[in-house]
């Protein structure tokens, strides 16, 4: 039995979820997981309508490394693009359109000061990207901003989790529902074309937990680019 528990310890993760809606759903299907492996503690630091866009990026920052140091967390996992799809303004207030250069250049400076804080305490970080978006538009932009994460993940050896071609039907496409492992159809998404049901969330945060207990890093520089 002491073997047993000395192997928990070792395992033993400090989970802690940061990010808007989507990161939301994903603590919660994480939640149901962890509930099965109590050696793990599981943070809640997702909020709706939380964006890298937002002029309180600095507030976030530091909320951010007070929460790492408090809970001692071992493990971030970040999902953030539900509302990054608007104007984002520099530290002197200038404004720039979305997929602009100078938009990118103040978006990746964010992504930056978000691992550079998890890399100095040395933090294993899994990156989710996001999925398909049932509104070519919107979709367009989850695209874009795949590529900035996929990049950021390689700059930094961070782990990257792409959904691009999670939950797509048989032609590549947006795809509601999709069959469970007993081949019935199950409803992965929510009306909005964005989010997700409990059951999609709860196929997600499967991914996100074998990536975490996982030996072997997803290999950055080989992530599958949407």
């Amino acid at each position: 039995i002491s073997q047993g528990i000395a192997r928990s310890e070792v395992a033993a993760e400090n989970i802690g979820v940061y990010g808007d809606s989507l990161s939301d759903g994903v603590w919660s299907g994480l939640y149901s997981i962890v509930k099965r492996h109590p050696e793990d503690k599981l943070f809640r630091h997702s909020k709706v309508g939380a964006s890298l866009t937002a002029p309180d990026f600095a507030t976030w920052t530091q909320d951010l490394a007070a929460s790492l140091d408090r809970e001692h967390i071992t493990v971030a996992i970040v999902m953030f693009g539900a509302n990054d799809e608007r104007g984002i303004r520099d530290e002197k207030h200038k404004g720039y359109v979305f997929e602009s250069k100078g938009w990118q250049r103040v978006y990746v400076s964010r992504l930056d000061t978000i691992y550079s804080e998890l890399a100095k305490r040395k933090i294993t970080v899994v990156w989710v990207g996001l999925p398909i978006l049932r509104d070519k538009d919107a979709n367009a932009g989850a695209v874009f901003l795949n590529r900035l994460y996929v990049a950021e993940a390689s700059k930094f050896a961070g782990r990257f989790l792409p959904l691009s071609d999670s939950f797509v039907d048989s032609s590549g496409q947006f795809a509601a529902y999709l069959p469970d492992q007993k081949g019935h159809l199950r409803e992965v998404r929510i009306n909005d074309g964005v989010h997700f049901t409990s059951y999609g969330y709860g196929l997600i945060a499967e991914k996100v937990y074998s990536a975490i207990t996982s030996p072997v890093p997803t290999d950055s520089a080989r992530a599958q680019n949407p």
